[in-house]
């Protein structure tokens, strides 16, 4: 599958895409796991797998990625003041998907 064919797929995924997949984005990999590249604003919100801290969305950007066995995931993206981001993840061999997301303030209690 071609460059455009998997942004598309990895688009799919998630709403919130932008037009094209941000500057410097992997877009495959030929490894013994899969990937995830996230682009997420903030960039300093939580990263959480299977229930386990991973990190910050920014330890996942540019040239880095999160690396997962294959096969389905729960993600959630957490930061004070915003409503969690969660995402079941299937997550395929050999493949680095690209996540593009913005979220949302969370504006109850104001």
């Amino acid at each position: 599958m071609g460059r455009l064919g998997l942004w598309l797929v990895a688009c799919g995924l998630v709403a919130g895409c932008a037009a094209g997949p941000p500057p410097g984005a992997i877009l495959a990999y030929d490894g013994q796991e899969g990937g995830l590249q996230l682009f997420v604003r903030p960039a300093d919100a939580d990263v959480y797998v299977d229930g386990d801290y991973m990190g910050k969305v920014s330890d996942f950007q540019g040239d880095k990625a999160l690396w997962l066995p294959r096969g389905m995931h729960a993600m959630e993206v957490r930061r004070d003041g915003y409503i969690t981001f969660f995402r079941q993840l299937e997550v395929t061999l050999g493949l680095l998907d690209v996540m593009v997301y913005t979220m949302s303030p969370n504006l109850e209690g104001r």
